[in-house]
């Protein structure tokens, strides 16, 4: 692993280039005792100077969120990160973290543990499948545990505490962001499986985690010889790149949204795991990955979170599956 202690940071655009450069930090909770779902989010961009930051969280089967964007007055190797309600620090690179939020309607203090071990996405089997895009920096993920507490500041439970600690997620990213722009007319996909974007689950189970990134639809197109998926499986012997993933849904009569996941990991020791999804917790939506201009956002990118089996073993967690579809065919006619 090339990673350093600086790349739990920001890291400065490359000289020359007026896109849109930022870093991603990105957490996830999964509390089904305390019925806590949510994502932690943060898109600081030195090449534009600014910071949005969010909580986007169901609590109690209830979406309640916190987002902002802020002029961004952090060191490169900032001690605290965020937006004056979120706030995001390293407390011991690569091993332990913690966000804090203060907002109208819910807040939290959360510390976040390693568990397996950090994987770098360039040492995916086969190559990176992110490494090939323009003005790609890097990207490593992580899995935790999560420990804290949460309060409700509105609604039917206003002032209660509750404990909150469960397996969590977390990746960090530097790159380029929509570093081509959009086009200026938007084409449909001419079929379902063309529609589907990109998936990203988080699988946790008692004794490993399973992380992988990949496009579901056939279709997609690549840059040169980028491979279509990537990804890696951590346990008690550290973490190690998958050979392969795959991963089909099953969609809503919308043709947005999933309702559910047949997911397929093969390690390179050859052993197949296929993991359906059970029950589904709770929805959020990643809305903070974006370009300048948010009104032209066409991409659903999803974040639910599922109960998992692993079907040859029948190991059972849960997590988080991000995915994201394009503008489906539409289904009428003028």
């Amino acid at each position: 692993m090339l990673l350093s202690n600086s790349d739990e940071y920001l890291h400065p655009p490359p000289p020359g280039s007026n896109a849109l450069w930022s870093d991603n930090f990105w957490f996830s909770v999964c509390d089904r005792d305390a019925d806590v779902y949510g994502i932690n989010h943060i898109h600081a961009s030195l090449s534009h100077g600014y910071v949005r930051a969010s909580a986007f969280y169901v609590i109690d089967g209830v979406a309640v969120q916190w987002a902002s964007r802020q002029p961004l007055d952090a060191d490169l190797e900032f001690s605290v990160l965020g937006d004056g309600r979120v706030s995001y620090s390293v407390e011991e690179p690569f091993a332990r973290y913690r966000w804090q939020l203060d907002a109208p309607r819910f807040g939290f203090d959360l510390t976040f543990e390693d568990r397996f071990g950090v994987f770098d996405y360039n040492d995916c089997f086969g190559g990176n499948p992110l490494g090939a895009y323009e003005g790609y920096g890097g990207h490593y993920e992580q899995a935790l545990v999560c420990r804290g507490e949460l309060e409700t500041r509105d609604g039917p439970r206003a002032g209660e505490r509750r404990a909150v600690q469960s397996w969590s997620h977390r990746d960090h990213s530097w790159t380029h962001r929509f570093e081509r722009p959009g086009p200026w007319d938007v084409r449909h996909r001419r079929t379902q499986a063309e529609s589907w974007g990109h998936f990203w689950p988080s699988v946790q189970l008692p004794d490993r985690h399973l992380n992988s990134f990949g496009w579901m639809s056939p279709t997609q197109p690549l840059p040169g010889d980028t491979p279509a998926v990537g990804g890696w499986i951590g346990d008690a012997d550290g973490t190690r790149a998958l050979k392969s993933a795959s991963c089909v849904p099953r969609l809503e009569e919308d043709q947005r949204t999933a309702m559910a996941f047949d997911m397929t990991f093969e390690t390179t020791d050859g052993e197949v795991l296929t993991v359906r999804t059970g029950r589904k917790h709770a929805h959020t939506r990643n809305g903070l990955m974006r370009d300048e201009n948010d009104a032209e956002v066409r991409l659903d990118c999803h974040e639910p979170f599922f109960d998992f089996e692993v079907l040859e073993t029948g190991e059972r967690g849960y997590g988080v599956v991000e995915y994201s579809i394009h503008p489906p065919w539409p289904r009428y006619r003028y």
